[in-house]
């Protein structure tokens, strides 16, 4: 979409170069893009001429002039996503847009303690989704892991120099497990340990995940 309504913008072929990838149903409000461009548009016009151009649920928030080496995936230092949890007796069409709900009775405690274990340079191939081919190494540092309840929402922040394909999900959906008493903490560090995908639930609804940051 990008690279379709700033081609058409500019008069020219974009090619859009994306920080991260994420699934189908994910959202991003901290997702960073670069792009070339011969065309000498004032920098003080490009968030109002590109946001009239894109649709909607698509919007540019900020933009800036960088390095002609500068490239959003390999310059990034690490990626921050929130996976955000309601505890609610009732389904809600307009809460579930952004947000698994979950009855309520979560023991985020355990869950926190959970990820705690976590946190780390390791192999975690056995939080990665199917799938996904040509990864040269499943080995990622996970620096940092937080479960933390604000009322009725349970909210779940990951960082990592990069993530696996599903590996957030997948984390908050073993942790998730962790909450209701379905796996303990020691099961899932032993499963991470071992590589053992098939000892851990798939991943959780791509709905209450979002990418909210990219550092540099």
């Amino acid at each position: 979409m990008l690279e379709e309504r700033f081609s058409r913008l500019l008069g020219e072929s974009v090619r859009v170069i994306g920080a991260g990838r994420t699934d189908a149903g994910v959202h991003a409000t901290g997702q960073v893009i670069n792009f070339k461009t011969a065309r000498p548009v004032p920098r003080e016009r490009w968030l109002y001429a590109l946001n009239r151009a894109l649709p909607r649920d698509v919007k540019v928030q900020s933009c800036e002039e960088v390095e002609d080496g500068f490239h959003a995936r390999r310059a990034a230092r690490s990626r921050t996503y929130r996976y955000t949890v309601i505890e609610r007796d009732r389904p809600s069409p307009i809460l579930g847009r952004y947000a698994l709900i979950e009855p309520p009775g979560l023991a985020v405690e355990k869950m926190e303690r959970a990820a705690r274990r976590l946190v780390g340079v390791r192999d975690f191939r056995a939080l990665q989704g199917g799938g996904a081919d040509g990864v040269k190494s499943t080995v990622r540092d996970l620096m940092r892991l937080e479960c933390r309840r604000d009322e009725d929402r349970i909210v779940i922040t990951g960082e990592a120099n990069a993530f696996l394909y599903q590996m957030m999900r997948r984390l908050t959906a073993a942790l998730l497990a962790v909450g209701r008493g379905e796996l303990t903490g020691a099961e899932l560090a032993r499963a991470v340990s071992a590589g053992e995908r098939s000892a851990l639930p798939g991943p959780a609804a791509a709905c209450g995940l979002c990418l909210v940051e990219v550092s540099y």
